[in-house]
């Protein structure tokens, strides 16, 4: 049985329990009866808030059926038309699912960070490559669903890719309801009978950074993060004082205003999951989250030549390496360490029981320092992008994982880790 949990609301139920909406079109279908006329949807209205004008609250009547008719399955017969009509809608919230939404189980990855970490230009450049770069290493294909998503995901890339623009920082929730991105990630499958397909709904939410500054304002996002099957974290480094301090001065565009530190983003997190009852083992939080320090090309200066930083990882063969992953967390969690004393992980240590560092860089290299809202003008040459979302989706069994073999192969990887490791403890934040 397919569940699927609504991507505005987070409400959670079977796909076959999910309500429609007349499309109140004309059709011939049983005599020919006149379409329905609009009435209020006060459900919708409701969970929309303020962003809904009054005629807004005028839509296609809301129904139930027993089961689905048609030839395609997915569809089903308003009672007062006749009319088929394949929208479907949450039964909490009165939200419009797209259709090919609610065929497939949904993965929530919950995308959050202080103010100008990148969030926005992340989710462009991360679907840039999963669509490209990754989708061909593991065979797989992304395609965005529902009007709103491919009006959206075209703009995005348009403004990044086409303008060399970086997008507008994300409005906060008092400004209004921000809309999550939809999209179906299809992977191979080996079944019985030859290769098929897997398919999964992935959904973002980029919260902005204004309603993560504390307690009172991330309760706005508990329902979508106590829903999400994984969380990703992102951490300027040059929102850390030791970073800022260890630049050379006056290179590159200008540094961004310090916001709220990613520990206390953390602790605010944890709070909220654990009286959402995601408590673990410990008191610690169970949903899995990866820290992804973003904008390395910034920090290029400081780190060392042979880091694991300055490349991209291989995906040999369509599986995630989780060796070249422990090196980048060992990595990432010393440079951190060295610039804030340790006191992240201490925070995500005792907090959440299933945690690992990544770095990257949207950008492959930073801003003009005479434009700092542009592009570099060879466009986005990403690093390591994919790397925290194709973690969080191996802690679902979604991707398979290539692990140190035994033998002199696999010890002589380990080795490697681990010289990576000792390096590290040596170099601190050098």
């Amino acid at each position: 049985m397919t569940t699927v949990i609504c991507p505005y609301c987070f409400a959670r139920g079977p796909a076959h329990r999910l309500r429609y909406r007349c499309l109140m079109t004309r059709s011939g279908v049983r005599g020919g009866r006149q379409p329905c006329s609009p009435r209020r949807d006060d459900a919708w209205a409701e969970f929309k808030g303020g962003t809904a004008a009054p005629q807004a609250r005028m839509r296609g009547p809301v129904f139930d059926v027993r089961r689905t008719l048609g030839p395609g399955g997915n569809r089903a017969a308003c009672p007062d038309c006749g009319v088929l009509t394949p929208v479907r809608v949450c039964a909490s919230c009165h939200s419009d699912l797209p259709s090919d939404y609610c065929d497939q189980d949904s993965r929530i990855i919950a995308l959050v960070g202080a103010k100008a970490t990148g969030k926005s230009t992340y989710v462009t450049v991360l679907v840039n490559e999963l669509r490209h770069r990754v989708g061909t290493a593991y065979r797989g294909a992304l395609a965005a669903m529902g009007s709103d998503t491919q009006r959206r995901d075209k703009e995005m890339a348009a403004e990044l890719y086409d303008r060399l623009h970086l997008p507008g920082a994300t409005p906060p929730a008092a400004l209004g309801f921000n809309e999550p991105l939809l999209y179906r990630l299809s992977l191979p499958s080996a079944g019985r009978f030859g290769d098929g397909s897997r398919h999964t709904a992935l959904v973002f939410f980029d919260a902005a950074g204004e309603d993560l500054g504390d307690a009172a304002a991330v309760d706005r996002y508990t329902d979508y993060l106590a829903a999400a099957d994984g969380i990703i974290l992102l951490v300027d480094p040059l929102q850390l004082p030791a970073v800022r301090e260890e630049l050379p001065p006056g290179e590159g565009p200008p540094l961004p205003r310090m916001e709220t530190s990613p520990q206390q983003i953390a602790a605010d997190i944890a709070g909220q999951l654990r009286g959402h009852g995601r408590r673990g083992a410990r008191g610690r939080v169970s949903t899995p989250l990866a820290v992804a320090l973003t904008k390395t090309d910034m920090v290029r200066p400081l780190l060392p030549p042979q880091s694991p930083l300055l490349r991209n990882a291989r995906h040999d063969g369509g599986a995630f390496d989780d060796v070249d992953r422990i090196a980048v967390h060992e990595e990432v969690r010393s440079l951190l360490e060295g610039w804030d004393g340790g006191e992240l992980h201490r925070r995500l240590d005792r907090d959440f029981a299933d945690v690992s560092f990544f770095g990257l860089s949207a950008l492959g290299s930073p801003p003009p320092a005479t434009a700092p809202a542009d592009v570099p003008k060879s466009g986005p040459q990403p690093v390591r992008v994919e790397d925290p979302l194709l973690w969080l989706l191996t802690r679902r069994g979604l991707l398979p994982v290539r692990k140190a073999k035994e033998g002199p192969v696999g010890k002589a990887k380990e080795g490697l880790v681990r010289k990576a490791k000792e390096g590290m403890t040596r170099g601190g934040g050098t």
